[in-house]
């Protein structure tokens, strides 16, 4: 806590703190910052940030503090994070909200084990989990808690950092868009050597909006002064002042080590290095206090009372002298929150630890690894470091695997990685390992494989995958080299290594009989099955899953039964949906009596998209409900969220959009996870839809997301997309379009043919508008931009049809819907909007996509108008009022009241004045005519007798009431509302 710090106050750091102050007060507005402090050892990094944390706690800030430790290569992960985040559980409001977040994504109850639910969740284990869960729960936790005041999270020592915490903060960067927030996290620029895994995160971020870099500086010879004359208590000598400045070149903590050694009437001189600075310091105390500093630099940093009581092994009176002469030293401090003791600067610790002698810091090592043994869960990662560093071999194999278990528990891939391989590097130096560990090695292999898969080291998954199966089969140990051989397939599966993984699917079935029926022959032949799935051949599938399905019932595990039949399910839906719907049937009753509701859950959602897809909509609604009732009755609630999600997206379908909102409302505000954030996109349609005013708000804070999925990504584009429609701002329409196709040709899935049409659809919708604007203006150029890109996305959509063909999921009634369409919007763009193309496109939709129907029934009765039909054109545009109507579809309501205007088509029921005019005045409807014939304001003016200036405010006023920007959006805008002609 040097650099700047004295018994005075605050020095020096005055253009730092104020830019802190600047940032937080860009925070405070609900745009989120992060702050990446670098600087050498010693510079001031934490004094600055105490001194910041300070006076924003004074103005009402909630500031939530934690550090990282270094312990080698051994990583506790989570470390700072969950050090911030302990500090919630002691204000009641806060824990109210740890406990509403905990509910949507337990993922934070394994962070912090005080808070996790208790139920059927945790019986499940980690199936389905993910780190993003974690990384999500962080994330809505702290918006939550921003709702209520900003806060502040400090993260200090981000060099040491482990690697979960790294990415969280990466996450974190990436993914707050919206929340009064600000992370400052701080690192040693010193330490990052060339391979230094900081810097690539580093790299990456200051690249992110809303990320700045602050640097410090060493002390200028003034600051200098300042600081060590309010130490020493009066200005320093000349030659003394300028020797300390020389030596320490401006570095707050160095400088101040420097005075202390030479204090005192004892002129110790001026040490070469600092480490004999911090020494000569650290010998002026008594052998008590030296003592204390011993035990607690094997530690670490921070230690409790408890602990150093028992590892140093004197008299209370004695160690409580030695502690406080210490921290009367500026040594030690009190942390007060975690009920120990610290050094005041990790280069404290980092010194008295190097000047032990290797037998002291074996034994201290050993006496912490003795009692350590002993703590809950949470401490094996340090116990295995104080193994490790007391050469207890065995100890710290069995810690490392502990470790291991530990990290995995809180789904930190890496971390559990690192703790495997050092397990696995100690297996050979240890006799008889098995009984240490409780496992035999190629298990322990198959778990490192697992945890680099995880973390997406498909490379290395791949290579101690392979380890293991070497070993099995050389150990002749046929069941372990049966899963470490189907293991392998699956990772070079991930790989993108297609042959070599149906070799190893097939090497495990060739080790497991076919007789009699056992559960591994189920799961090796079910992993054959999903091989030949991924590989497109379908019938090997089959055959793989017919098997599979029954040595499950051989075997009588119907688990396995549930999961195969599921499987099979997804083979047979483009050739026997009927018989893909019995499949699901059938495994969803096996999953339920078997009480595995994970695989329950996978068929209601399997069957609900099949129903879906084939156009029934109310089986796929009470499906959704069935699975929604089911996750909220088990406490699955990030899978009840995401049934929700879907639940709201039949429901905008079938057009019960007051149940969508309803959907979206019983999500507590301040909780906004990525399940979450994907439910409330599924919402974005209905209220574009319904032209909410707040939807660019909303938009603006679900498009930045990046992190939830290409999918999610897509779809809020494709929102925006329609929404920049209904304003006249083809523009960001026609640019919106590319950023969704841009995200759903990133995504990776075999149906992602129906996403593509989907978008394009809505691109030579885009472009159809531009092409009708163009024609309106006689811009042949335009006219000429809008057809060629039309007609590209018309074939991207042409080609996504034949590719359901290939992949089987032509016959999906969404796919034909926006094919349809897709020709129907190309003949509007060229020009001759066809009627039979429309009414192609009602009938696709009219598998209960009702607002869909209305759109492409206000298109039609336009092109049967435009023919010269005007009974079939009063027909449909009757219609498709009747839908807005009712679905409150406001701007597609006032679309079709324009186009009766304008084509004295007869709605039934009049028209309301204040619908008729779109909320304008009369003379404002007057000015937007003219503006419409393309005149100026001052033409404007004469025309209607008034002032320019008063032309001028009316102009303000139609912008805003349309939402648009320009003159041009505007006259746009009141031709498709068809306010350009006179009032019937």
């Amino acid at each position: 806590m040097t650099g700047g710090f004295t018994p005075q106050g605050f020095i020096g750091r005055a253009g730092e703190l104020q830019r802190l102050e600047a940032i937080l007060g860009r925070a405070e507005l609900g745009r989120p910052q992060l702050v990446l402090l670098a600087g050498e050892a010693g510079v001031g990094k934490t004094r600055l940030l105490v001194e910041f944390a300070d006076q924003a706690g004074r103005s009402g800030v909630r500031v939530l503090a934690g550090g990282c430790v270094e312990l080698g290569d051994i990583g506790v992960a989570y470390l700072p994070i969950v050090d911030a985040l302990r500090g919630l559980a002691e204000d009641p409001a806060d824990a109210e909200l740890l406990a509403e977040v905990a509910m949507i994504a337990p993922g934070l109850g394994r962070l912090l084990p005080g808070i996790q639910q208790a139920g059927p969740r945790a019986a499940l284990g980690r199936a389905g989990l993910d780190q993003a869960e974690v990384f999500d729960a962080v994330r809505a936790l702290l918006v939550g808690r921003a709702e209520r005041s900003p806060v502040v999270v400090v993260l200090e020592d981000l060099h040491w950092a482990d690697r979960a915490s790294r990415d969280l903060v990466a996450f974190l960067a990436r993914t707050l868009r919206a929340g009064r927030v600000l992370l400052v996290v701080s690192y040693r620029s010193d330490e990052l050597h060339r391979r230094h895994p900081l810097r690539p995160l580093l790299a990456e971020l200051v690249r992110l909006p809303g990320v700045e870099r602050l640097e410090l500086a060493p002390f200028s010879r003034a600051e200098l002064a300042e600081q060590l004359a309010a130490i020493a208590g009066g200005s320093l000598p000349t030659e003394r002042m300028e020797g300390i400045y020389t030596r320490s070149e401006g570095n707050p903590f160095y400088a101040e080590q420097l005075l202390a050694a030479g204090a005192g009437g004892q002129d110790l001189g001026l040490p070469v290095t600092l480490a004999d600075v911090v020494l000569a310091r650290v010998q002026g105390l008594s052998e008590p206090a030296q003592q204390v500093l011993r035990v607690v630099a094997v530690a670490g940093r921070r230690v409790s009372y408890r602990l150093l009581a028992e590892v140093a092994g004197r008299p209370e009176a004695d160690l409580e002298r030695g502690l406080r002469e210490a921290i009367d030293a500026g040594v030690l401090v009190a942390d007060r929150t975690a009920g120990g003791y610290m050094f005041r600067h990790a280069l404290l610790q980092e010194a008295v630890y190097g000047d032990l002698l290797p037998g002291e810091q074996v034994r201290l090592h050993a006496a912490y690894a003795r009692l350590l043994v002993a703590e809950p869960e949470g401490a094996a990662a340090e116990l295995a470091h104080h193994y490790l560093q007391s050469h207890d071999l065995v100890g710290a194999l069995a810690a490392s695997v502990r470790a291991a278990e530990e990290a995995a528990a809180v789904l930190a891939p890496t971390e559990t990685l690192r703790h495997l391989s050092t397990a696995l590097r100690l297996w050979q130096r240890v006799p008889d390992p098995v009984p240490i560990t409780g496992t035999h090695r190629v298990d322990l292999l198959l778990q490192a494989a697992a945890a680099a898969s995880n973390a997406g080291e498909y490379p290395r998954a791949v290579g101690l995958a392979q380890e293991a199966a070497t070993t099995a089969d050389a150990t002749a140990d046929p069941v372990r080299a049966t899963r470490a051989h189907e293991r392998l397939g699956l990772y070079l599966l991930d790989a993108g290594r297609l042959e070599e993984a149906l070799r190893a699917r097939a090497r495990a079935v060739e080790l497991v009989p076919a007789q009699p029926p056992t559960r591994l022959r189920a799961r090796v032949t079910a992993a054959m099955a999903q091989a030949f799935i991924n590989s497109g051949q379908r019938d090997e599938a089959r055959r793989w899953c017919d098997e599979a399905l029954m040595a499950a019932r051989g075997a009588g595990s119907a688990d396995d039964e549930a999961d195969v039949l599921i499987t099979l399910g997804m083979i047979q839906e483009s050739d026997d949906p009927a018989k893909a719907r019995s499949l699901y049937g059938a495994g969803r009753a096996r999953a339920a009596d078997a009480g595995n509701l994970e695989i329950e859950l996978r068929a209601l959602q399997d069957l609900a998209v099949l129903e879906a897809n084939l156009g029934n909509l109310a089986a796929a609604r009470a499906l959704y409900d069935q699975g929604v009732e089911l996750a909220d009755r088990t406490g699955l609630g990030w899978s009840g969220v995401g049934m929700r999600g879907a639940l709201c997206s039949v429901c905008y379908l079938i057009g019960d959009w007051d149940e969508c909102e309803r959907l979206i409302a019983a999500v507590p505000e301040r909780v906004m996870t990525l399940a979450v954030q994907h439910l409330a996109a599924h919402g974005l349609a209905v209220q574009v839809a319904r032209g909410r005013s707040d939807v660019p708000q909303r938009l603006q804070d679900f498009g930045g997301l990046v992190g939830a999925s290409q999918l999610h990504d897509g779809e809020v584009a494709v929102r925006e997309a329609d929404l920049a429609i209904w304003q006249g701002d083809l523009d960001r329409a026609r640019s919106a379009v590319q950023r969704a196709l841009a995200a759903v040709d990133a995504a990776e899935h075999l149906d992602k043919a129906i996403d593509v049409a989907w978008v394009g659809m809505k691109g030579v919708t885009v472009e159809a508008e531009r092409a009708e604007r163009a024609r309106a203006a006689g811009d042949g150029a335009a006219l000429t931009d809008a057809a060629a890109v039309g007609q590209g996305l018309l074939e991207r959509v042409r080609a996504a049809v034949e590719q359901a063909h290939r992949v089987g999921v032509a016959h999906y009634v969404h796919l034909r819907g926006c094919h349809a369409k897709a020709e129907a919007e190309w003949t509007r763009l060229q020009g001759h909007s066809d009627p039979k193309a429309w009414q192609a496109a009602v009938e696709a939709f009219s598998y209960g996509h009702v607002y869909a129907v209305a759109r492409c029934q206000w298109r039609l009765a336009e092109a049967l108008l435009g023919a010269g039909d005007r009974e079939q054109a009063t027909a449909a545009v009757r219609a498709a009022h009747e839908t807005a109507a009712k679905l409150r579809a406001a701007p597609l309501q006032a679309a079709l009241e324009a186009l009766a205007r304008r084509g004295r088509l007869d709605l039934g029921a009049g028209l309301p004045v204040d619908r008729a005019l779109a909320g304008l005045t009369p003379r404002e409807v007057e000015v937007l005519r003219l503006l419409v014939e393309g005149r100026s304001n001052r033409q404007i003016a004469e025309r209607l007798f008034i002032s320019g200036k008063t032309v001028s405010v009316h102009v303000t006023n139609i912008l805003a009431k349309f939402g648009v920007h320009s003159r041009l959006e505007a006259a746009a805008t009141a031709r498709r509302l068809g306010l350009d002609q006179p009032a019937q």
